[in-house]
């Protein structure tokens, strides 16, 4: 890894394969100090960072007094970064939230913050953290079974869902205890592809600053009447036709729905007999589903680079061949570069890589820190206000697919019918 000097000491938190890492490399230089427990990421690390300093604890037991790198002194360690793992919030997973021992890693990370007191800190997560409960009801057991807490914010549910049970109690929680350690917070949801990415991902992002305003968050620089447009899938990977690399495979079961399925279409295009079949038990499942079969478009960002290429809930389907993304392509749609080394089996590398902050994100995020951290005349709205917009964020993302799909639906219609 190799990275600008700086003056500034980071010290990177959850690092997996270092994507926020070498992003906020750019800008601050390499970090200080590494804490990851997962055995395949630590290989990642010392294959690419040999030089930096690693520790491979669990969090839990992780001591800064124990490092020697620091002298107990407020202050002294200038920003944290990371991102706590983040599969209870996520709207894939069981939304358990702070109740579940992952969720509470937020709070270890917490705990190290209370311990070294850095300036700054970076803390990054899933963008339905801004919606999670405390306390998670099933759906099964809600009045009227809907599948969003947002539909439990009205009165007529004062009585039936308690105050732990309602969307964004988690993250007011958290706010909560970041306030009494001291930090004043600037947080919202971003989208990737506004900042250079190849690939439309949104994450929360919130910064932190000790008894001081926090920077600001970035604005977008890629997009309609912006610098540059947003990246495509093309750029990132086009040159890759030819060579792509190691890749997983579908099953002949799941790749004959590809072969039906155009660019940029998904389950929806199947032709009606097909689509039921394809989907099983989830046909009649609550959600938009959108990433059942997804096969990706030349001309767009691609979606969400996830961890397992070949699940048909999860796809990442060639835009030319019935096949994953290889593990190349992946990692230079998330913002790797090509030297950039990943340990252990296939199914490793592309859940390193699919778990990764887009390098392009995390330069983001600290170009805007480092630009506006002195700033006296800073602004920090309401906690309601940021948490407001950063729902609407989510909100008007998934607006955006809806009337995408209903411009395009017709011709996809017809295509996957010839």
């Amino acid at each position: 890894m190799k990275t600008q000097q700086s003056d500034w000491r980071v010290w990177s938190f959850f690092s997996g394969a270092m994507g926020l890492d070498l992003g906020f490399g750019k800008v601050f230089g390499e970090p200080e100090l590494i804490v990851e427990k997962d055995k395949w990421c630590r290989e990642t690390i010392k294959m690419n960072a040999p030089d930096i300093p690693l520790a491979g604890a669990d969090i839990s037991k992780f001591r800064a007094s124990d490092v020697g790198l620091w002298n107990g002194k407020q202050g002294e360690i200038d920003i944290f970064i990371g991102g706590p793992p983040c599969q209870t919030f996520s709207t894939g997973g069981l939304r358990a939230g702070l109740n579940d021992s992952r969720g509470n890693m937020i709070y270890e990370y917490l705990r190290v913050i209370e311990e070294v007191r850095p300036k700054y800190f970076v803390l990054e997560n899933v963008a339905s953290i801004t919606s999670a409960a405390l306390k998670h009801r099933p759906i099964a057991d809600r009045p009227g079974q809907h599948w969003s807490l947002k539909r439990y914010s009205a009165k007529q549910y004062d009585t039936e869902f308690a105050p732990e049970e309602r969307s964004g109690s988690a993250l007011n929680q958290i706010l909560d205890d970041i306030e009494g350690l001291g930090y004043a917070t600037r947080f919202n949801v971003l989208d990737a592809s506004d900042y250079g990415a190849a690939q439309k991902r949104l994450r929360f992002v919130m910064i932190g600053a000790l008894d001081r305003l926090p920077p600001e968050l970035p604005a977008p620089t890629y997009g309609d009447g912006l610098n540059s447009p947003k990246r495509t899938l093309a750029d990132a990977i086009g040159d890759l036709v030819e060579a792509p690399g190691p890749h997983s495979i579908y099953t002949e079961e799941v790749a004959k729905y590809f072969r039906v399925i155009p660019p940029g279409g998904n389950w929806r295009h199947l032709p009606e007999e097909l689509k039921r079949e394809a989907m099983g038990a989830s046909y009649a499942a609550g959600g938009g589903k959108t990433g059942f079969f997804r096969r990706l478009a030349w001309d767009q960002p691609a979606p969400t680079i996830t961890g397992r290429a070949n699940r048909k809930a999860s796809a990442i389907c060639h835009p030319n061949d019935v096949r994953p993304l290889s593990v190349r392509e992946c990692a230079r749609v998330q913002g790797f570069p090509d030297d950039w080394q990943f340990s252990g089996s296939m199914s490793q590398k592309y859940l390193q890589i699919g778990n990764a902050v887009p390098v392009a994100l995390g330069y983001a995020v600290a170009a805007a820190i480092k630009q506006t951290c002195d700033k006296s005349e800073l602004e920090l709205p309401s906690r309601g206000e940021m948490l407001k917009d950063a729902q609407l964020q989510i909100t008007r993302a998934a607006r955006n697919k809806r009337v995408k799909k209903e411009q395009s639906g017709d011709l996809f219609a017809e295509r996957a019918a010839e």
